[in-house]
């Protein structure tokens, strides 16, 4: 136990350090997976209007499809897949055009998604996973490349019943910078029989974690925290941003309702919080053309997932 109290001080101080870097990944605990399972999920997500420290105001409005699949392929390996679809539409309103937020306000941004990953059981308590995310994220009407693509390896230690921790590395190229590697941490607690504390997320950056209460099968009350950041291309333009690159990141502060009707059915309403969140713009090159943090702002999520 003391051990184990050494590793989460550890993995904790490491989670909340690492996010405001935006420098971590947060991916769930996989699971064994005896037989192929999937699911597909729907997401809707509505950042409420907040004010922007270099002037204006903006808010998100978000959707999102998302399909996963895994099973084993022999005793000790596994396969696993995650592709999805997003569409995000800012909406920016100026007091004036001298006032707000960048020269040229971007609006619908699209972003593709793809993961292939494995795992291998090195022994009972050991699994050694590898997944390879791939993302295309875009403002409607760019016509500049817009791919990352990386690597994220993971060892994950079951140390006990109720006490799993996943320690790795990820390494991607970036939209207009060089070449990241990060921690990726994943933690699976069950500290009481209704309680549980978990990373939950993908290979991607980001994440969050949460204290997961499940006083029944049909109900779940969960609090989370996390990290959340959104780097795409530009559209072209005849603007300084032309084909540039904008950034949007923020740390969600969330409380959820999770309800299960069937053993293949589960829908999930989240309310709370964006905090310390900032916007930057770049130009083609990477270089900075402008920087703000913009207000607190009011979160609403809704997902459905359906397995099968």
């Amino acid at each position: 136990m003391h051990r184990q109290t050494i590793l989460l001080a550890t993995l904790c101080g490491l989670l909340l350090a690492a996010p405001a870097l935006g420098q971590v990944a947060l991916p769930s605990i996989e699971r064994n997976a005896p037989e192929w399972d999937s699911n597909l999920a729907a997401t809707a997500r509505y950042q409420k209007d907040a004010g922007i420290a270099a002037g204006g105001r903006f808010e998100t409005l978000e959707f999102e499809a998302l399909a996963w699949a895994e099973g084993p392929l022999t005793d000790n390996i596994q396969f696993n897949m995650l592709a999805s679809y997003a569409h995000t539409h800012f909406d920016f309103t100026c007091g004036s055009p001298g006032a707000c937020f960048g020269a040229n306000p971007w609006q619908d941004v699209h972003r593709l998604d793809l993961a292939p990953g494995a795992s291998l059981l090195l022994t009972p308590a050991i699994r050694l996973r590898v997944n390879f995310p791939i993302r295309w994220n875009a403002e409607a009407e760019s016509n500049e490349s817009a791919i990352t693509a990386g690597a994220v390896v993971q060892l994950q230690w079951r140390m006990s019943s109720t006490f799993i921790v996943g320690l790795g590395v990820g390494a991607r190229n970036e939209l207009g910078e060089e070449t990241s590697i990060y921690p990726a941490l994943s933690l699976d607690w069950k500290m009481a029989p209704e309680f549980r504390l978990q990373t939950r997320g993908g290979p991607y950056r980001g994440g969050e974690l949460a204290l997961i209460w499940s006083p029944s099968h049909v109900f779940q009350g969960v609090l989370s925290a996390g990290y959340q950041r959104q780097r795409f291309r530009l559209a072209g333009s005849s603007g300084a941003d032309s084909n540039g690159f904008a950034e949007s990141t923020s740390i969600p502060l969330l409380v959820a309702i999770e309800l299960r009707f069937s053993s293949r059915l589960k829908i999930v309403a989240e309310g709370g919080m964006a905090v310390s969140g900032e916007l930057s713009v770049e130009n083609a090159q990477g270089i900075l053309l402008e920087k703000s943090d913009f207000d607190s702002a009011g979160l609403l999520r809704g997902y459905a997932t359906f397995s099968f």
